[in-house]
């Protein structure tokens, strides 16, 4: 399989980039500047400061049967929202509607994987009404930036869903650093827990690897108890929707 990675430097897509070529895959990892570290593992490298010039996208996603989006937003101390925003506050809508384009340009079915959020807004309708007012309140008082980053996701979601692509959304609540483990839930409910930013890269890596993947497009994941496949995940959201909801 041929993947190109968006973000290759991110906490994320550095897990991906070397996750995909272990398995195999041929792998282009897109970064906008140089790597200081390249991959582990043997990828391609594509370097460009505008990584929303069309013909720039299109020459990433030549040929690739599964796009990653896995771009954060870049604060002056990293992973640190309280700290000034440097990275522009359309970005992940901008680089959605670039490879949205590029995608139904090139006539070459593709499956595009995107990492959102399911805390700082898209994600709010999955939520019960004492979590969502607790974020709210964390991401308009305490870190406003948060809020913009969660509308712009929510502005690439929006797109992602007019755009008659094979997409996915992919919505952790709270990222970390921790190992890759392979226990994780895919759900449409809403769980106050953390999941690993190599465990995201690993469900991404299943998920692109899925050939009948479930139709749930924004799946909120987070750490499981026991090793699930988006094949059996399928199976288990469908037994969810024919379980009525005790609140």
């Amino acid at each position: 399989m041929k993947i190109t990675v968006f973000g290759a430097s991110g906490g994320i897509g550095a897990h991906v980039v070397d996750l995909a070529a272990q398995r195999g895959h041929q792998v282009r990892a897109v970064y906008r500047a140089s790597p200081q570290i390249p991959p582990a593992h043997q990828a391609e490298i594509l370097v460009s400061a505008d990584i929303f010039d069309p013909g720039f996208a299109a020459r990433a996603i030549r040929g690739a049967d599964v796009v990653v989006t896995a771009l954060g937003p870049d604060f002056a101390k990293r992973h640190n929202a309280r700290t000034e925003m440097i990275s522009p506050p359309d970005l992940h809508q901008r680089l959605a509607r670039t490879l949205i384009a590029a995608m139904k340009d090139s006539g070459a079915p593709a499956r595009l994987i995107s990492v959102s959020t399911g805390s700082m807004g898209p994600g709010d309708a999955a939520m019960g009404a004492g979590p969502r007012l607790l974020f709210r309140f964390f991401r308009t008082v305490v870190t406003p930036n948060l809020g913009r980053v969660g509308r712009d996701l929510q502005a690439m979601e929006d797109d992602l869903a007019a755009s008659d692509l094979d997409w996915y959304a992919l919505r952790p609540i709270k990222l970390t650093d921790g190992p890759l483990t392979g226990h994780i839930q895919a759900s449409a409910r809403f769980a106050m827990k953390t999941i690993s930013r190599a465990d995201v890269a690993w469900y991404i890596l299943s998920l692109a690897e899925d050939l009948h993947p479930s139709q749930h497009r924004t799946p909120v994941i987070t750490t499981a108890g026991t090793r699930t496949s988006p094949a059996r995940q399928q199976a288990d959201d469908l037994a969810t929707q024919r379980t009525p909801s005790t609140g």
